[in-house]
């Protein structure tokens, strides 16, 4: 009678044990299923991201074909370019 009460008592720890070994270890396990939801989420901010990105040089692209004022802005700006009968300064600082 006691063996079968220690094999019981055994067999209850293994399986609490076992079971306690499945929530938190293997591909199945609590930790590992945070884990790939905390993957998830980054991956879905990082294409929000990419989107937003898509959506402000697709503006650009069509500002850049249709826009006359915005291509003249971005010549003088970046290209340092000048209108005609313009004249350009350009000032040297002093060392």
């Amino acid at each position: 009678m006691k063996n079968k009460k220690k094999i019981g008592r055994f067999l209850i720890v293994a399986v609490i044990a076992a079971s306690i070994g499945f929530l938190f270890l293997g591909n199945d396990s609590i930790m590992n299923i945070y884990k790939l939801r905390m993957e998830v989420k980054k991956k879905e901010h990082e294409i929000q991201k990419g989107r937003k990105e898509i959506d402000s040089l697709t503006l650009e692209q069509k500002k850049l074909k249709t826009d006359t004022a915005y291509i003249e802005r971005i010549a003088r700006e970046k290209m340092g370019m000048a209108g005609k009968n313009e004249k350009v300064y350009k000032f040297i600082e002093e060392k």
